[in-house]
């Protein structure tokens, strides 16, 4: 951009700036002045410098305890009672120097004006996240401001991720559907290359894990994300085209890669509008669409395979339809989805600051485009913090049977004699069971202090005396029955999956940790189908002794870390006993270096 562009651009922010400020009436309240906080980048440093010649702020503290700040002229020199260094100095003023109700509540008015003011420059100065949140101010909201900053970002976001993630699960299983037609005699596939193109989606996903951190924290959140659902829809409508092994076995690899991006994405996105508390329940809203994605998915193919045209195969409608509402949808994403509370256009400039302060408490980064070597190795080295690789082990031990079950899970009932479209309708409970199980699992961890790793190990229950069902019985009533409640360890998947937002802090370390985890859940995937064999007698004998395995080891496993992590912040009270507790703020310090952080269990 050229100087006088830029120029141009700076002068009509100045004068937004002045409308908003410079205004107000003045007062004659002697007391401090508070000055703006100097940008921490060079680029904006004319505008900086623009706006402290203009106005400066003086803030009191009234009995209300709500900080009022008038702006006046600015001073020749700063007052003794102040540092030059200091952004806020509060004095306390007396209530006989203070006008009746009234005038109190245009000092209500005239700190929101003010903030709003604030909110307008932080703005303007964090296009592509190069701002620094740390010399904000504390601000003070009440409870119904509060409610009304969550119920807009919930009317937005939620919607967002839970639409995508039923796509993804739809556009994932699509061809799982397809098998129970003719999907797999068309390509000639044998059972050994149906299996290896339910794993070479997961090693494009495998691949494509730390390339796509890494673009997930150099480049804009929300709009990588949308560009991946554009990308992942556009692929499964070319999926329709194949007619050999090759051809679909590379799509499949692609499809890995653009999907990689979206759980870990969400799992970001979550952690920068929401506080650790809330983040449960939102992780658990979502990931239970992958039983509204089985639900919807099951029904559009009951759909699709009625369509009859010719030299197309009923089969590929389905990844037509799919794919189409894929890149649609990845508009609407890219349009709607913000990437930080600054920048939601949905919320008022004080909204803003009341969005900004409410994630305060979760004492970490919003962003950090810069890659801290310290906190790769913290999150890499079993001995300096230990939770990253314990979720490793446990998400493998689900993704084992979650890559079998996942792409086979409409075969298992085909060999007890129920026809394409049957079987499709006889899962729908199955689907509707995988809406239950991580919904309430969500929101038992959401309302119960203490439980995410106790709601992990009582949900692979049910889990486990399914698959011990099918492995033991071949009566028809208890096969259906522990078909149906096979899918309970998703709502354990959840809990994992939202760990990295809640239990990591510093922004590399959470972006490294998530990697992770997502890259054994890939392994876990790969390794999964290889085990349910076709042609056994009972049939998939193998996989369903896998899943035993994996299951019974999960709980174990989610004990020891619940008993490390209560260790550690039993160890941080006493370390930090009789200071003062830390408000929060957004530095990029880890869990491991921030003994004021707690664990949530």
């Amino acid at each position: 951009m050229s100087s006088r562009g830029q120029t141009s651009r700076h002068s009509s922010f100045i004068t937004a700036f002045r409308s908003h400020v410079l205004s107000y009436p003045q007062r004659l309240h002697p007391s401090p002045v508070l000055s703006i906080p100097r940008p921490f980048w060079p680029a904006k440093k004319d505008v900086y410098n623009t706006i402290r010649q203009e106005a400066v702020f003086r803030p009191t503290l009234r009995p209300s305890n709500r900080l009022s700040v008038n702006p006046i002229p600015l001073f020749s020199s700063y007052p003794s009672t102040m540092s030059k260094t200091s952004d806020i100095v509060l004095t306390q003023v007396p209530a006989s120097q203070l006008d009746a109700e009234g005038q109190d509540s245009k000092a209500v008015e005239s700190l929101q004006r003010v903030e709003s003011a604030r909110s307008v420059v932080l703005d303007e100065l964090a296009k592509g996240e190069r701002v620094s949140y740390d010399d904000l101010p504390i601000i003070e909201y009440t409870d119904e401001e509060n409610r009304r900053v969550l119920r807009k970002l919930d009317s937005v976001l939620l919607p967002l991720t839970m639409i995508a993630y039923t796509l993804q699960y739809v556009d994932r299983s699509a061809m799982s559907y397809a098998a129970v037609f003719t999907f797999r005699r068309d390509l000639h596939l044998t059972s050994d290359d149906y299996a290896w193109l339910g794993s070479v989606f997961y090693l494009g996903y495998l691949f494509f894990e730390f390339p796509g951190s890494y673009l997930l924290q150099r480049l804009p959140l929300s709009k990588t994300m949308g560009t991946s659902i554009l990308i992942w829809g556009a692929l499964l409508m070319c999926f329709a085209a194949p007619r050999s092994f090759g051809g679909a076995a590379a799509i499949r690899t692609l499809l890995g890669c653009s999907e990689a991006l979206v759980t870990p994405g969400f799992v970001l996105l979550i952690s920068r509008f929401y506080r650790r508390e809330e983040q449960p329940l939102r992780v658990g809203l979502w990931y239970c669409c992958n039983g509204a994605g089985s639900f919807i998915g099951a029904l559009v193919s009951y759909g699709m395979g009625h369509i009859t045209v010719a030299r197309v195969p009923r089969w590929a409608w389905i990844f037509i339809f799919n794919g189409a509402i894929t890149l649609i949808f990845g508009s609407i994403f890219i349009w709607l989805c913000p990437e930080n509370p600054q920048t939601c256009r949905f919320l008022t400039a004080h909204e803003k600051r009341v969005a900004l302060e409410r994630v305060r408490s979760n004492k970490s980064s919003l962003a950090g485009k810069q890659i801290k070597w310290y906190q790769v190795k913290e999150a890499l080295c079993p001995w300096i913090d230990p939770q990253g690789w314990a979720y490793v082990l446990i998400v493998f031990s689900l993704s084992l049977p979650n890559g079998g079950i996942g792409n086979f899970l409409h075969l298992i009932l085909q060999p007890y004699g129920y026809t394409a479209f049957q079987t499709i309708l006889i899962g729908l409970p199955q689907a509707a069971m995988q809406v239950v199980f991580p919904l309430s699992g969500a929101i038992i961890a959401r309302k119960v202090p203490g439980a995410r790793l106790y709601v992990l190990m009582a949900y692979m229950l049910p889990s486990l005396v399914g698959v011990i069902i099918q492995y033991r019985t071949r009566n028809s009533g208890a096969l259906l029955f522990g078909y149906y409640i096979l899918g309970s360890y998703v709502a354990a998947l959840g809990v994992c999956f939202g760990a990295p937002g809640s239990n990591v802090t510093g922004y590399t370390k959470r972006v490294v940790v998530g990697a992770m985890i997502f890259i054994s859940y890939a392994v876990g995937n790969i390794a999964g189908p290889h085990f349910f064999i076709s042609t056994e007698h009972p049939p998939y004998r193998s996989g369903m002794l896998a899943c035993i395995v994996c299951f019974a080891a999960t709980i174990p496993m989610a004990g020891l870390l619940r008993l490390y992590y209560v260790r550690e912040n039993r160890r941080r009270d006493a370390l930090t006993a009789g200071n003062e507790e830390e408000v929060g703020d957004f530095s990029d310090r880890t869990d491991i270096e921030n003994l004021s952080f707690r664990y949530v269990l």
